[in-house]
């Protein structure tokens, strides 16, 4: 097979920064600017308005499988291939990005009113051209030992081949090279430690890492009937998976590291004139070239060369029964572990140096550490600042991270018979993992440089504790008496009510109070229960729990370890067929989506310095995978058969 693909998605205009006002800002993006105010805030240009143009492909692939039966067994060989390329072009950082989150007043509104913000951040647009391919070759046997034993067994192999850059676009930082004050030949003017696609130091070719081609992944599974008699199944099976990231999202950081993207993150900066104060003024708009001259505090992402991808150990148990003639009760149990989670790291963290008088690379501050100073802080500059004074966040894909799921589900099932049939289950199930980002971006997830396990808990995504379904289809009778048989018989009735333990959620303080430039800062929990004796949408949580930590410290609240609300949905379906003559018939059928109009509630603001904090502004409609948010939805229909 092969595909192509165009996207092609228009900016929305509204007004630039210089627009706005805005002194020494390049409006590299049209009439468009970005603005995010946390807490209670707001925000305008969201990533979905800005300009893209995304051609992929031609994607080419190909597979084929071959099955061998003989004797007892089923012999099962195969493979695919598939090349994947994507062109992009992206506006996202082009406008620049203001965030006001409060940390001058301790309120983000205010901030904003007095024209400050916590960072601003500005680019080039996001160009790449990236490549991959995927192989995968496999091998399996379905033995049947005898009547009531079947055996299945099998290996796949599926290396995993880092994707490659048309132009070369992957660069990589390494501290050994930055101590050394070794310097690029590709880009003489890029900073100690940095190296490029064609450095003799650049050891992973044209990819941001190396390939795994020891990616062998074994499976097994068995089905045993233990009394032969056909009303009773045992199943067990264990099988290794691995993942990659996805092609666009997973590396499109690449393409905003200097000299391709220029990335600049400023800290404390004001609305008004965001570049005033940067060494050099306003870097933008700039050409890329071999002598092209790099940004003073830039923003990278780089990957370890020996990158290992996620790797997830999967095994379950099942035990089936069948009561009657009608009924079957499953007991399920499934669980995983896995390994080489992607996080992220911080290789240039800022360094908290007290609140005293300090003088750092001859310059004189009163306070030695404030937000106004981190760049000057990090760890580089301190080091080297000659070479450091062009490293900003240095954000390192971390592939160290762990996490596992244990699930148990049992259910009931009953066919329809007498006109009834009833599906009942429920699930138990935890989720623990590091804190984790599916796709690295350019800001460090983890907030203490040097401790992923900081934040090891509920899985941010997928921890559902306690799920209950349960769906009945109920016919009524064709009464014997005809005027009974023609008001009511023939109906069907169909109630589905599903039932959702706690969604977990995270309190931040939505500043940096621990002067590190690190996000996802949590405060203090002061209070053993956090959670007010009655419990309202304008109070789930008690602001008085929680408290700033000492600055220049980290918080000791963990993330996804609060309680939101629960779920309920309930949904109903009445239906009948008439008969109007022997080849016609009309089907009136009525659908109700949350019959009682419930209000699914979702989690609550849970930023300590927005003054919306515990309060619960939104249902959980889109939110955390779950889709039960909808008022009351009535639908009629009318079917004519003929």
């Amino acid at each position: 097979g092969v595909n192509r693909t165009v996207i092609l998605r228009p900016q929305d205009s509204f007004l630039s920064w210089a627009g706005l006002g805005a002194q020494n800002v390049s409006a590299l993006a049209g009439d468009t600017a970005r603005l995010t105010i946390t807490g209670n805030g707001f925000a305008i240009g969201s990533g979905n308005s800005v300009p893209v143009t995304e051609h992929t492909g031609p994607n080419f692939n190909i597979a084929e499988d071959f099955s061998l039966v003989k004797g007892a067994h089923q012999f099962t060989f195969g493979g695919s291939y598939l090349h994947t390329m994507q062109n992009y072009n992206s506006g996202l950082n082009a406008p620049g990005l203001m965030t006001v989150n409060g940390q001058s007043s301790g309120m983000p509104l205010a901030d904003f009113m007095l024209g400050l913000a916590s960072s601003w951040t500005q680019g080039n647009a996001d160009i790449y051209y990236f490549r991959q391919n995927y192989a995968g070759l496999y091998a399996q046997d379905s033995w049947k030992v005898n009547s009531r034993l079947t055996l299945n067994y099998g290996v796949r192999w599926e290396p995993y081949t880092a994707p490659s850059s048309k132009d070369g676009q992957f660069s990589h930082f390494d501290p050994s090279l930055f101590a050394q004050n070794v310097h690029s030949t590709v880009y003489p003017n890029a900073p100690a430690g940095l190296i490029f696609v064609g450095d003799s130091q650049y050891t992973a070719g044209d990819h941001p890492s190396n390939d795994k081609w020891n990616e062998l992944l074994p499976r097994a599974g068995l089905v045993w009937d233990p009394r032969g008699d056909g009303r009773m199944t045992i199943r067990a099976a264990f099988g290794r998976f691995n993942d990659r990231q996805n092609l666009g999202s997973g590396f499109f950081a690449f393409s905003q590291n200097p000299p391709f993207g220029n990335l600049v993150t400023l800290a404390n900066v004001k609305l008004s004139n965001p570049w005033a104060g940067y060494t050099g003024g306003n870097p933008f708009p700039f050409v890329l070239s071999k002598n092209v001259t790099f940004p003073t505090f830039g923003t990278y992402r780089t990957d370890p060369f020996d990158y290992k991808p996620p790797s997830l150990d999967q095994w379950n148990l099942s035990l089936q029964r069948q009561i009657g003639a009608s009924w079957l009760l499953a007991a399920n149990y499934i669980g995983n572990s896995t390994t080489h989670l992607i996080s992220a790291a911080q290789l240039n963290p800022a360094v908290f140096l007290g609140l005293g008088a300090c003088t750092i690379n001859a310059v004189n501050y009163s306070t030695c550490s404030t937000t106004s100073n981190t760049n000057q802080r990090r760890a580089l500059f301190l080091q080297n600042p000659a070479q450091g004074q062009f490293y900003s966040t240095i954000n390192e894909m971390d592939d160290g991270g762990t996490g596992s799921y244990n699930g148990l589900l049992l259910s009931a099932q009953k066919r329809l018979s007498r006109g009834v049939s009833v599906l009942a289950n429920y699930t138990w199930s935890h989720c623990i993992s590091d804190y984790f980002e599916a796709q690295v971006g350019t800001a460090s997830a983890v907030s203490i440089p040097g401790n992923r396990r900081q934040f090891r808990g509920n899985c941010a995504t997928g921890d559902q504790r306690q799920v209950a379904n349960l769906s009945v289809v109920a016919q009524t009778p064709q009464f014997s008496n005809r005027a009974l048989r023609l008001v009511a018989g023939g109906w069907q009735i169909s109630p589905i009510v599903t039932i959702r333990s706690s969604q977990f959620f995270s309190v931040t303080t939505g500043v940096d109070n621990a002067l590190t430039g690190q996000p996802t800062e949590t405060p203090n929990q002061l209070s053993a229960n956090p959670y007010p004796a009655n419990q309202t949408v304008n109070n789930w949580i008690n602001a008085s729990a929680f408290g700033p930590p000492a600055t220049g410290t980290y918080g000791n609240l963990g993330l996804n370890n609060l309680k939101g609300p629960g779920t309920f949905q309930f949904d109903m379906a009445v239906s009948r067929t008439f008969r109007i003559r022997e080849k016609q018939t009309l089907q009136l059928r009525g659908e109700a989506f949350n019959l009682p109009n419930h209000f699914n509630a979702s989690t609550p603001v849970a930023t300590t310095n927005s003054g919306a904090f515990g309060q619960i502004q939104s249902d959980i409609s889109g939110t955390n995978g779950l889709t039960t948010g909808d008022p009351r939805i009535v639908q009629l229909a009318l079917k004519l058969v003929f």
